[in-house]
């Protein structure tokens, strides 16, 4: 069912989309450049892979599963972002939508950096775990992100069940 979209449904889409792909970047710098860098101080970062292109593996550093697996969420979030826009998704879909790929970011970074860091510790003998503190930040993120969308879910939920107590109609164009 297409709709006029609302003012809200036209932001929160490109807003999220953003906000994915920010995720995603940041992710993608802390595993090829920050966590090497904690990884090896005093390293610079020609020097740690060249240390690992020594090591003739086969996928330095994770780039391949890295790129498609940090990729997935932005692609989600633009097709999202522009339904959306086009009204064929509420806003409070849109924004739910949002903060599920917002929440599961931190297991995609896990297996997006899990190459990196098994590479690291096979070259270097150290453990494979990150050694830069930024990647916290993206698990805090997903975080407060499920701990958002379950809020929303719960509103919904509650804000249906009194609904059909009392007969109303939902706006499905609001925002949550």
């Amino acid at each position: 069912m297409t709709t006029s979209p609302s003012l809200a449904g036209r932001f929160i889409g490109p807003i999220g989309a953003v906000a994915v792909l920010a995720y995603a970047v940041f992710a993608a710098v802390q595993i090829q450049v920050l966590n090497p860098l904690a990884t090896m101080p005093g390293y610079t970062l020609q020097e740690i892979h060249a240390a690992v292109a020594q090591r003739d593996s086969a996928d330095t550093m994770g780039w391949g599963l890295m790129s498609v697996t940090l990729a997935i969420g932005p692609l989600i979030a633009l097709i999202v972002a522009r339904l959306g826009v086009l009204g064929r998704l509420s806003a409070g879909t849109v924004l739910m939508i949002m903060l599920g790929l917002l929440s599961l970011g931190s297991p995609g970074y896990f297996i997006a950096s899990f190459p990196a860091g098994m590479t690291l510790a096979d070259t270097f003998m150290v453990d494979g775990a990150d050694h830069a503190p930024w990647g916290r930040i993206l698990h805090a993120l997903s975080t407060l992100s499920t701990l958002a969308l379950a809020g929303l879910v719960i509103a919904r939920s509650v804000r249906a069940s009194r609904e059909s107590t009392t007969g109303e109609v939902q706006n499905t164009n609001s925002p949550s």
